[in-house]
């Protein structure tokens, strides 16, 4: 089991199950994630299981944050696991409506190029001592991408797609990579989602079943197994055909919560004239 462990994308979702479920062998997690408040009450339920817990607001987005929280981090020593958890979720605001830019800019930044960067980072620290393990979570949208969330679907292919080819890079270097990639689960992305949630499932299942995988030294695991095998059968149908049968699929999404992520001065200070 592993001891110091670093989780991006802590307070909520996924992020938050894992460090639950490892805070019960009195692990020592380092948690970030964006919204303080909800990240504080995660630590205190991991601290109340006997865990150490250090926790760091802040937006992994903007250059060098990433890879500077996982500098600090690794100050105190190296980290045997790390969770790549950080994600947001947007897309079609109402039927036939355009998905603001604003919205694909933030999903990109956050699901895909931080998270590449923190990967990056982790895997040189880990390949010059020999040992350690990064844990990515991606989505099954990275196999069957999302009419209504393009962009979430487009990041999490390059997610998976970056995944897989730095796990052909780190073979034989003692750096063990596991891709997650989930169906539903029950998280504040699935409260921003309208439409049908086929075969969702909780964070705290996801996490039982991530840590499964990576108990039995798996480099690879998609989940549940109905969706898997659903999306496996489609991607057999010509393309129309494909698209035809997912149309009762359809949905929207409420966008709050990454319009809500950049302050108006933040967005002044990224986007200069």
């Amino acid at each position: 089991m592993p001891r110091r462990i670093a989780v991006a994308g802590g307070s909520s979702g996924i992020g938050a199950a894992l460090a639950l479920r490892l805070a019960r062998a009195q692990a020592e997690l380092h948690l970030c994630a964006r919204r303080g408040d909800a990240l504080e009450e995660v630590a205190q339920r991991c601290r109340g299981q006997g865990a150490r817990v250090r926790v760091e607001a802040l937006d992994l987005a903007p250059p060098g944050a990433a890879t500077g929280w996982l500098d600090r981090v690794e100050g105190e020593g190296p980290i045997d696991l790390l969770i790549l958890a950080a994600g947001l979720f947007g897309g079609r605001p109402g039927p036939g409506a355009e998905v603001p830019e604003a919205v694909s800019r933030a999903i990109l930044e956050v699901n895909l190029l931080a998270t590449v960067a923190l990967a990056e980072a982790a895997a040189a620290s880990m390949r010059a001592r020999r040992r350690g393990t990064i844990l990515v979570i991606s989505s099954l949208a990275a196999r069957d991408p999302l009419p209504d969330a393009r962009a979430y679907s487009a990041g999490k292919a390059g997610l998976s797609s970056y995944a897989e080819a730095l796990a052909a890079d780190l073979a034989g270097s003692g750096v063990r990579l596991l891709l997650v990639e989930p169906g539903h689960v029950r998280t504040r992305q699935t409260a921003q989602h309208r439409g049908p949630l086929p075969a969702m499932i909780t964070a705290e299942d996801a996490a039982d079943r991530i840590l499964g995988a990576l108990a039995m030294g798996r480099g690879r695991c998609a989940f549940p197994r109905r969706s898997v095998v659903v999306l496996a059968l489609l991607a057999l149908l010509p393309r129309r055909w494909r698209w035809a049968a997912m149309r009762g699929q359809r949905f929207t999404v409420d966008n709050g919560p990454v319009l809500r992520r950049f302050s108006p001065l933040e967005e002044q200070r990224r986007c200069p004239d």
